[in-house]
């Protein structure tokens, strides 16, 4: 029986695992849409200084995913960011490695970051992939779009 991936709040010691993970499944889902060349717009280390500064402050919810002691997931919720806010809580990101999709792990991630909680999250709307998982947790697009720094048309999603 393989080992089953756990999940747990991070801590400021988890900043550069943390920050390496969400790189590496940036690199992972975007690689292709984004070109390569953004890549060397980010800079793990000051991404996980954030990271550490964010989990200390207590400003969202920070949570990884681990197997065998390896970060292979992470999630992030706090207070919503839009001004026209459906919900009370936005989810910022949840991203698990292409290696350990399917196994649950984005599941226990969503449950841990927002239990069955209302929020609100923003996805591009041409990810199939990720808005079939939303779907499956009760979001629904709410008619809401705007376009990201590189202009990818992304789409607000709810759960009520």
């Amino acid at each position: 029986m393989s080992p089953t991936p756990t999940v747990r709040a991070a801590l400021p010691e988890d900043a550069d695992a943390f920050a390496a993970c969400h790189l590496a499944c940036w690199r992972e889902a975007y690689e292709e849409l984004w070109g390569a060349e953004r890549f060397d717009e980010f800079d793990v280390q000051r991404m996980a200084v954030r990271r550490r500064k964010e989990i200390e402050a207590g400003v969202a919810q920070h949570f990884v995913g681990e197997l065998d002691g390896e970060v292979i997931g992470i999630a992030i919720a706090g207070p919503t960011r839009d001004a026209d806010a459906p919900t009370e809580q936005e989810l910022y990101a949840i991203y698990v490695r292409a290696a350990n999709q399917g196994t649950g792990l984005a599941d226990d991630l969503l449950d841990a970051t927002l239990g069955d909680r209302p929020a609100s999250l923003w996805a591009y709307r041409d990810n199939p992939r990720a808005s079939a998982f939303y779907v499956h947790h009760n979001f629904i697009p709410d008619g809401d779009e705007r376009t990201d720094s590189v202009g990818i048309l992304e789409i607000r999603m709810v759960r009520r």
